[in-house]
C-alpha cells in the first residue's frame, strides 16, 4: 500500500474538549493508548510519524468549537505557523457515543473561522466506533436524519476509529485513502495558511465595523463603498481592495 502524494500531508484534528483528539491522535502515529481519561489538550501540539511511505504532521488543537474567543484567536495563529503553508485536511473529531446535539454548530463555526472553502477540506472523525457493536457507520447515519444532514454539509465525507485498538493500522490507511480521494477531487488545493488569515481579517473587519450598533456582514464588506455616519460627520470607506485582496 502506497499513496502518492506530491506535498508533505498535514492533518488538524478539530473538535470540541474530550471528543477524543488525544487518543485519534495517537491512533494516526501508532501510539499506545494509556489507560487514562483523555486530557483536554491546552493548545496546539505536532505530531509526527511515517506513513505509507510519507513523513505525517498531524497537529492536535485544544477545544476550539467551546473556547473563548481571545483563546481561539491565539491558537489560530499558532495553527497557522504549525502547519505553514496549511494543512491537508481538517480531521472533525465527534464522539459516537454522545448524543448528537451541539455539533450542529460546527459548521457554522468552520465557516467563521477557517471560511467557507475550509468545508469541502474536512473530514468527519467519529471516535468510539466500538459503541455502535452489530451497526455499521453508515447504517447509524441513516437512521440518525440530524447526523446524515451534518455529514452532507461536508460532502458525505466521513471515517470512524475504533481508539481503543491502536494496532488497527487498517483504519489509518483507509482514512490517508480517503484524505487522497479528497485532495484529489479538490484538484490537489489544499487548504492554505492564506486562506485562514484572510478568513481572520475579515472576521475582525465585520466585528469592528458598526452602523447604529447594527454590525456589518461580510456581504456588505464586498458591496462597497459604505457610509458611515459617526460623531455627527460622514466617512465613505472603500473596502474594494479588501473585498478583493483580503
Amino acid at each position: 500500500f502506497y499513496i502518492y502524494w506530491s506535498v508533505k500531508p498535514r492533518i488538524v484534528l478539530l473538535g470540541k474538549t474530550r471528543s477524543g483528539k488525544t487518543y485519534t491522535a495517537k491512533t494516526i502515529v501508532g501510539q499506545e493508548r494509556r489507560n487514562s481519561p483523555d486530557s483536554a489538550t491546552e493548545t496546539c501540539e505536532l505530531k509526527e510519524v511515517c506513513v505509507a511511505g510519507k513523513i505525517v504532521k498531524v497537529i492536535e488543537t485544544p477545544g476550539l468549537t467551546d473556547a473563548p474567543e481571545k483563546k481561539i484567536k491565539a491558537e489560530l495563529q499558532h495553527l497557522v505557523y504549525m502547519s505553514a503553508p496549511g494543512p491537508l485536511v481538517l480531521l472533525l473529531v465527534i464522539r459516537l457515543d454522545k448524543t448528537f446535539t451541539e455539533e450542529k454548530n460546527t459548521v457554522k463555526f468552520i465557516q467563521e473561522n477557517f471560511g467557507e472553502d475550509a468545508l469541502c477540506h474536512t473530514i468527519i472523525l467519529f471516535t468510539h466506533a466500538d459503541q455502535l457493536k452489530e451497526e455499521s457507520l453508515d447504517e447509524h447515519i441513516r437512521d440518525t436524519p440530524d447526523l446524515q444532514a451534518f455529514t452532507e454539509s461536508f460532502g458525505g465525507r466521513f471515517h470512524s476509529f475504533n481508539n481503543k485498538n491502536t494496532e488497527n493500522r487498517s483504519q489509518v490507511s483507509e482514512l490517508l485513502e480517503k484524505i487522497e480521494k479528497m485532495v484529489e477531487e479538490n484538484g490537489w488545493r489544499y487548504y492554505t495558511s492564506e486562506m485562514l488569515q484572510k478568513t481572520q481579517r475579515k472576521k475582525q473587519f465585520c466585528k469592528c465595523l458598526f452602523i447604529g450598533g447594527v454590525m456589518l456582514g461580510v456581504t456588505q464588506l464586498v458591496l462597497a463603498p459604505i457610509t458611515l455616519i459617526a460623531a455627527g460627520g460622514a466617512a465613505v470607506v472603500s473596502f474594494y481592495r479588501f473585498a478583493k485582496n483580503g
